[in-house]
């Protein structure tokens, strides 16, 4: 075998090597998650988001998060009718929506068992009356 044989034979290994790691990468990216599926949708209604976080911040009515060995008690000013999404950055098939209104101490409450110990991404929509409130944070579930 001569040498242009050789420099052939090993340019379509590598182009094959290539072709196969491009096309795994393809096949898996569905399972990212770190890309939400509606990005540039979001983008655009940016500006909602952005007042609704700043609503909540001049109005006070940001609410107040602690854990302890139980879970984690999230505190409100005032009663409000919410919806709660749990977002795992590690993976989002754990990820949870939880919808409800607050108890009468004006808290929501996630016990150990509800969500996986580890870091949790919350973001909580919430109505103490017709205005559109907005909470992002992050927490350690125990």
């Amino acid at each position: 075998m001569n040498w242009g044989k050789k420099l052939i034979l090993g340019m379509a290994s590598f182009m094959i090597f290539i072709v196969v790691l491009g096309s795994i990468m393809i096949m898996r990216s569905d399972n990212d998650a770190l890309i939400e599926n509606d990005y540039y949708e979001k983008g655009q209604t940016y500006d909602k988001v952005y007042n609704a976080k700043k609503d909540a911040a001049d109005d006070m009515i940001t609410p107040v998060i602690t854990t302890d060995q139980y879970g984690v008690t999230i505190t409100f000013p005032v009663a409000v009718e919410y919806k709660l999404h749990c977002k795992r950055s590690s993976d989002y098939r754990m990820d949870k929506i939880i919808k409800g209104n607050t108890d009468n101490n004006c808290t929501i409450k996630l016990m150990k068992g509800d969500l996986a110990p580890g870091p949790w991404l919350l973001k909580i929509e919430y109505t103490p009356d017709e205005k559109i409130y907005l909470f992002e944070g992050e927490i350690m579930m125990p």
